[in-house]
């Protein structure tokens, strides 16, 4: 039977697989490396998280399935715990995501990552390392259409700390554990969740609206944007782990070229879902030359009393220099797997706004990644422009 050790149970994707797995009588057992002091604080930390899927006492029953073994993966190398060592499959999710913090990012992604593969090496029955990185590692100059064999690149230049972190992880992975059953999915953007909307998660969500809101978009309203909602990825995590015989090691988890979603069509969306004049005019403008107009217009429509709206106008800016990319990224190995696609954003948007709060509020989902600005990050990064990083 499979025992399966999955770490980042109390994140957005985490919860989703639980969510999706927990109920399922297949014999597997799922080990979660948990930050807690005990094992009940562990499972009160994994019920709150599926609390957001499910209602409070079926997250607390969910939750009574999962063993919980207390510690941090960054220093699993020197976990003992001999209820990691019959683990048959290790489902990688944990990471830290703040944008800014290069030093304590790839510390904790680069570093911990390859503690917790020294940990894997440990387990001798051991069938697949599953590891989720990002899409984004391919970096500010790639083409608008990206493979999985193309990147990680070293001349690749990154917006931000957290993508370098998981551009030098896979690389390392690659070097250092060449024997160990490594495969590495990339999720593209993940928004929302295909049947429940914002209630898992307003994470990037609120990106979206407030574009909206804000009706300024730095790119053409005919490119692209490759979004997936959080439910499909973890299912089809679950599946890349447990599939017998993979064609690949690497994977792109994306909508692809037949499943991306344009500019115009999310317009298109939350017109139909929340209709205006039934035009809904964009203002198309420069991020670099334009800073000043895109703070007085963020200032009219949400005002920039205090540090959260402060920190908000921040975080626009910085997801406003992805936008401007137009990336799509290549899904024909998961589709030739006979992997089901992800649903199209503009199907499940609705559901989105129909649970969403204020733009404001949502944007508390993803705050940790933006309060804090590192003395040495220069300007231009705080606004979201492009600034050169190597591993």
């Amino acid at each position: 039977m499979a025992r399966i050790l999955l770490t980042g149970a109390t994140g957005l994707i985490g919860g989703a697989v639980l969510h999706h797995v927990l109920d399922r009588d297949d014999g597997t057992t799922w080990v979660c490396l948990v930050r807690c002091a005990n094992v009940e604080q562990g499972r009160q930390r994994i019920a709150q998280r599926l609390a957001r899927f499910t209602d409070a006492f079926t997250a607390q029953r969910l939750a009574r399935q999962v063993e919980i073994v207390p510690g941090d993966f960054t220093c699993a190398d020197r976990d003992m715990d001999p209820r990691l060592d019959n683990c048959t499959h290790v489902l990688h999710l944990a990471a830290d995501t703040s944008w800014w913090g290069d030093e304590r990012v790839y510390r904790t992604n680069h570093d911990g990552t390859l503690a917790l593969a020294r940990r894997a090496q440990a387990m001798p029955s051991l069938q697949r390392f599953l590891h989720v990185g990002t899409a984004m590692i391919c970096g500010a100059d790639a083409p608008s259409l990206v493979t999985e064999t193309a990147y990680p690149a070293a001349e690749a230049r990154h917006i931000v700390a957290y993508t370098v972190s998981k551009a030098a992880t896979e690389l390392s992975l690659a070097e250092h554990f060449p024997d160990l059953p490594v495969v590495v999915a990339r999720p593209s953007i993940v928004v929302g969740h295909a049947s429940l909307g914002a209630a898992p998660s307003s994470s990037i969500l609120w990106v979206l609206r407030a574009a909206d809101a804000l009706r300024m978009l730095p790119c053409a309203p005919e490119s692209h944007v490759d979004i997936v909602p959080a439910d499909w990825v973890a299912r089809t995590l679950v599946d890349l782990l447990m599939k017998p015989d993979l064609k690949h090691s690497l994977y792109h988890l994306s909508a692809g070229e037949h499943g991306r979603t344009s500019w115009a069509d999310v317009i298109a969306a939350f017109e139909k879902a929340e209709p205006s004049d039934g035009v809904r005019r964009f203002r198309r403008f420069d991020l670099a030359r334009d800073r000043a107009a895109l703070r007085k217009r963020f200032a009219e429509v949400f005002g920039l009393d205090g540090s959260l709206k402060q920190a908000m106008l921040r975080a626009t800016r910085a997801y406003y220099a992805f936008c401007a990319l137009d990336l799509t990224f290549t899904n024909t190995r998961l589709l030739d797997e006979g992997f089901a696609p992800a649903p199209s954003l503009p199907d499940y948007l609705p559901v989105c706004l129909a649970n969403s709060g204020e733009i404001v509020e949502q944007f508390a989902d993803d705050i940790e990644m933006f309060t804090t600005l590192p003395a040495r990050v220069p300007a231009s990064a705080e606004d979201g422009l492009v600034m050169a990083a190597t591993a």
